[in-house]
């Protein structure tokens, strides 16, 4: 009996899988052998905390000015350094073609000692690492929202597993500017999962 295509595209995307997460595990132990502050943080973090990964790479925020030490850890490792990359608020690093973004800002505002002293220390694929708080990984999402990309559907799945988790008055405190946090929290709550 064959595969069906279902079948070996979900065989793929579960090798796929676990080849990236060796890749947070080695990025995560080269960042603490490098005695660095940081946070697992995306869809690897929502992940960690029992939702689902809606990433194909994998995320860390740390603070700006340890993104130099981090870098030389990580190449050090075996990790090559992506030295072209356009953006002004991350580094990127690649592993065996696995791709890891070193974020210190997240969603426009600088990663600060108060993000990272909010931290949990979680097992991800037998690996103890800090993972971005609940609260924190609600908040910037909804903080990437803008006139051209506000998919909300891709943030109900993370809504609803880490719901619990969420300090949700702190959620409105530091989204309140945005109209569109505004209106994703009027269709979370309006679906319950906020109570």
């Amino acid at each position: 009996m064959s595969a069906t295509p279902d079948q070996v595209t979900d065989a793929a995307d579960e090798a796929m899988d676990a080849d990236l997460l060796e890749t947070v595990k080695k990025a995560a132990v080269e960042l603490k052998r490098a005695d660095l502050r940081f946070a697992l943080c995306g869809g690897w973090a929502v992940y960690a905390r029992g939702g689902p990964r809606s990433e194909h790479d994998a995320d860390f925020a740390l603070l700006e000015r340890d993104v130099p030490r981090a870098i030389d850890g990580l190449t050090e490792a075996g990790f090559s350094e992506d030295t072209g990359a356009p953006e002004d608020w991350l580094a990127k690093v690649w592993d065996r073609g696995n791709l890891v973004d070193l974020i210190f800002r997240l969603s426009g505002e600088p990663v600060t000692e108060d993000i990272l002293d909010r931290v949990d220390v979680l097992e991800v694929g037998s690996v103890q690492m800090p993972v971005l708080s609940a609260t924190d990984l609600v908040v910037t999402k909804l903080l990437t929202y803008r006139d051209h990309y506000a998919d909300f559907g891709s943030s109900l799945p993370m809504v609803r597993a880490l719901r619990e988790q969420v300090d949700w008055a702190e959620v409105r405190r530091r989204t309140e500017h945005s109209p569109f946090a505004e209106a994703f929290l009027l269709l979370v709550d309006r679906l319950g999962l906020t109570s």
